[in-house]
């Protein structure tokens, strides 16, 4: 159960990141063209990593 829950961590993660790239143009996702959105995306992106990585590595023991 706790590996599941780390690979759905990381596949939230993944996900995230494929959501906030940018477009051909180069332009910003709609949701990241505010300041506040800028500032907190990679933190949360970072704390999914983080998290599902820590559940998949205590898992396997």
């Amino acid at each position: 159960m706790e590996f599941a829950i780390g690979l759905a961590m990381l596949v939230i993660a993944v996900a995230l990141i494929y959501v906030g790239l940018p477009d051909r143009q180069g332009g910003s996702p709609r949701f990241l063209r505010f300041e506040a959105a800028s500032v907190l995306y990679p933190p949360l992106i970072l704390v999914f990593i983080a998290i599902g990585t820590a559940q998949v590595v205590f898992s396997l023991d």
